[in-house]
């Protein structure tokens, strides 16, 4: 073996020897009192149904909103920075090069707004040209059930599934094009969502959608321009915190502008099941359809396209993922493609993840590709845990008087209902907040409905301050 490839071999052997159970990384799990990874993930970045239900609520769901706010003064900005190589790289990059080098702040901005902003300062081995993702949402209508999100966000197809691979190449589907048109639905574009999140995990959704470049382009519909026309997207999902299934459809119909100026007008139509029988391992089936009316400005005719994608993840252990995927694509143009991707990726460190990667395709030689990634916080606070809140324990304890005595006792003993009494050190907000949203057994909905989203989180501050 060349000294040259010896270092990735290295690397994991070093990792491996360090291996101890990661901690959550930023920027929303600093804020919670020091939640661990698997709270929102089966395997960094992949979500799990809980981590789902918190992105498909634009994260109001789950998060304490007060510790947000304070962790966000603290520590506004976290840095993210990979290493990637391939045996295939671009060539005007060496083997191995400076993948992504860029900035993350997210958090709360008041209890009703929430925002995202990914800033790549280098990304693929060059300096980056647009934002990643830069949005804000407003979480108070409908009673704290309706969330509007403006900015540039991931196209609202499945996002919490197709937007969050441990993959290093993004799922096929997502980013099939079908002639000229290249518009994917896993494409980061400006717009504006609404979301609405019913009872038992529900959560119903409509966008419209423009363009992925620079802001001051957001709205051009050029071709010149890098302009991808228009897009309105509805899907309805099933995400509830405590599934293990989980799932969704989703619909997108748009337009395409031609270098004639002609248009393609096309849809696509998504479905996706994924079933978790634990923590360990998760299975994920995704299909979708399209039909593009002129993809090729005229000089071929209509065309359906198609596409499959079969996964598994299966974590052994807290650090260590195997993640398994067969994706096929049919462009209706005579372009099929089949891969089989397999990675790697172990998280033995907090705020590290090494992943492997190998992409296998019918008549084309195995792509190998690595990427040490490692994303932090600027500073640590001096204490991981939000100052108690005087008013929301006082009206949290109203709330628990009159809705949950009768069933867990006024101590938190419990009785017909659980045993609340070391709650407030086994559990964090956001799991007390989930178990109340989203009771199991003979527990109550109580919300949305008896309680309000603000109603949530006092008496889940209150049990959490209390009972312990």
């Amino acid at each position: 073996m060349k000294p040259a490839t010896l270092w990735p071999a290295a690397a994991v052997a070093l990792l491996l020897a360090l291996a101890r159970p990661a901690s959550a990384i930023p920027v929303f799990a600093n804020g919670q009192g020091g939640v661990t990874c698997e709270l929102c993930h089966t395997a960094p970045p992949n979500l799990n149904a809980y981590g789902r239900y918190v992105y498909a609520s634009n994260f109001t769901r789950g998060l304490d909103s007060h510790s947000q706010m304070v962790q966000n003064a603290k520590e506004p900005l976290s840095l993210q920075v990979s290493a990637n190589g391939s045996n295939e790289p671009d060539p005007g990059l060496p083997k191995t090069y400076a993948g992504i080098v860029g900035l993350i702040s997210a958090g709360y901005l008041g209890k009703d707004v929430t925002y995202y902003a990914s800033v790549p300062i280098v990304e693929g081995g060059f300096p980056a040209t647009q934002i990643d993702q830069l949005w804000a949402a407003y979480n108070g209508f409908s009673a704290g059930n309706g969330s509007l999100q403006i900015g540039k966000f991931p196209t609202p197809v499945l996002a919490p599934w197709t937007s969050q691979s441990l993959s290093l190449s993004g799922y096929a589907l997502a980013e099939m094009p079908v002639g000229l048109n290249t518009v994917g639905l896993g494409d980061n574009r400006w717009g504006a969502s609404y979301s609405q999140i019913g009872k038992g995990g529900l959560i119903g959704n409509v966008a419209y959608v423009s363009n992925t470049g620079a802001v001051e382009g957001a709205y051009n519909s050029a071709p010149s321009a890098g302009g991808e026309g228009q897009s309105y997207v509805a899907s309805v999902m099933f995400v509830n915190p405590d599934a293990h299934f989980t799932g969704g459809v989703a619909v997108l119909n748009g337009n395409f502008p031609l270098p004639s100026g002609a248009k393609d007008t096309f849809n696509r139509q998504m479905a996706l099941l994924s079933y978790s029988t634990s923590d360990k391992i998760s299975f994920d089936a995704m299909a979708v359809t399209g039909h593009d009316n002129n993809p090729n400005d005229g000089a071929t005719g209509p065309s359906g396209s198609n596409g499959v994608s079969l996964e598994t993840i299966y974590n052994p252990v807290s650090w260590a993922h195997l993640n398994l995927r067969y994706e096929r694509t049919n462009d209706g143009l005579g372009s099929v493609g089949n891969n089989y991707v397999t990675d790697l990726a172990f998280n033995p460190l907090p705020n590290l993840i090494l992943t492997l990667e190998n992409v296998s395709s019918v008549g084309a030689r195995p792509v190998m590709s690595y990427q040490l990634l490692w994303a932090g916080p600027w500073v640590r606070p001096a204490t991981r845990r939000a100052p108690v809140v005087p008013a929301a324990i006082q009206s949290g304890q109203r709330i628990y008087v009159a809705n949950c005595t009768s069933c867990h006792g006024a101590a938190g003993q419990g009785g017909e209902g659980a045993d609340l009494r070391k709650i407030g050190t086994s559990h964090t907000q956001a799991q007390v907040v989930a178990i109340i949203e989203s009771p199991s057994g003979l527990m109550p909905h109580l919300y949305p409905g008896t309680l309000s989203v603000a109603d949530v989180d006092n008496v889940a501050t209150y049990i959490r301050a209390t009972f312990h």
